[in-house]
């Protein structure tokens, strides 16, 4: 999928044929998916926005069923999640021994590291987005899997996930452009907290989530401190070293790996939003003293050099 706005549209194809080019279009768009159709007449449609850091679609379609098969994990070279904000219609959502039904307003998702089902018994239309599976799965506890693949939009941070879903539906690929890490990173957040607030939990439990998010903050808030570590992370936080990287390892991270995506993806946004800016300038506001070993870090992360970034989406 080449970078910018697309559209896969049914009606670019005779009827007999057109299921048979909504696979296609959902495969090349998404991952390798098996849908499923009763009806002899069938319409679908996606709008897409592919950038580099921000994968955005609205998808309209008839009645029909979808699944992620093992045979089709075969096939994918990465596993995402889909976040999918409901717009109209319905959607009957299976994974994991977990089911769910989402209606307008509510926000479905599905993991792609696993197989998963979604029926949709009517015509629907729904916003989705992809976040990276490095990017959440830290953030969904000990197991890194969903709970829940069905998070109401009526209130808390359902209901803000929601509107902010709805809100980028609405922006155009240009006002997404400059930001489109941030974004991301922001439906990540509130992803996470919905289903935190969802799943609920022991208090012991609440208290690590809360811990995992005052973590994730704090060095939100100190990138730019090269000596950062788990002993100001400590201090701050007043919780012992032991502590804290027990909760970590069950969340399947370490302070270090946490700190490094952390900083590796502001300098990212910084590359995008200001491509004016020296790299070297954006290694030192993220915490990185030695530009070097920045761009080492960088390029095993994203596979590409900073000055790559920093060009790749201007126009």
């Amino acid at each position: 999928m080449t970078s910018g706005s697309y559209v896969r549209s049914t009606d670019e194809v005779g009827a007999p044929s057109r299921f048979a080019y909504w696979r296609e279009a959902i495969c090349d768009s998404y991952v390798p998916l098996e849908p499923e159709c009763g009806a002899d007449r069938f319409r679908g449609r996606i709008d897409g926005i592919q950038l580099a850091d921000f994968h955005g679609s609205e998808i309209r379609a008839d009645a029909h069923r979808v699944s992620l098969t093992r045979e089709g994990m075969a096939r994918q070279q990465r596993s995402p999640f889909f976040a999918n904000l409901v717009i109209e219609g319905e959607a009957a959502v299976s994974q994991g021994g977990a089911q769910g039904v989402a209606r307008a307003g509510d926000v479905y998702i599905v993991d792609c590291s696993s197989p998963w089902e979604v029926g949709f018994p009517s015509p629907f239309r729904m916003f989705c987005i992809e976040i990276d599976e490095d990017v959440l799965r830290p953030r969904l506890g000990t197991r890194g899997r969903l709970e829940l693949p069905v998070i109401g939009g009526g209130t808390g941070a359902g209901k803000i996930l929601a509107r902010y879903m709805a809100l980028l539906r609405e922006l155009p690929p240009g006002d997404l452009l400059p930001m489109q890490s941030l974004v991301t990173n922001h439906c990540t957040e509130l992803l996470a907290r919905a289903q935190a607030a969802q799943v609920g939990g022991t208090p012991a439990e609440r208290i690590r989530r809360d811990l995992l998010e005052r973590v994730h903050g704090f060095i939100e808030r100190h990138l730019d401190d090269s000596s950062l570590g788990p002993e100001s992370a400590c201090l701050a936080l007043r919780v012992s070293r032991s502590y804290l990287f027990k909760v970590l390892a069950e969340s399947g991270v370490t302070f270090g790996a946490c700190l490094r995506e952390r900083r590796l993806q502001a300098a990212r946004r910084a590359l995008r939003e200001s491509p004016t800016r020296q790299v070297a300038d954006v290694a030192a506001a993220v915490g990185y003293s030695d530009p070097t070993s920045f761009s080492r870090a960088y390029r095993q992360r994203f596979g590409e050099a900073p000055g790559s970034s920093r060009t790749r989406d201007r126009h």
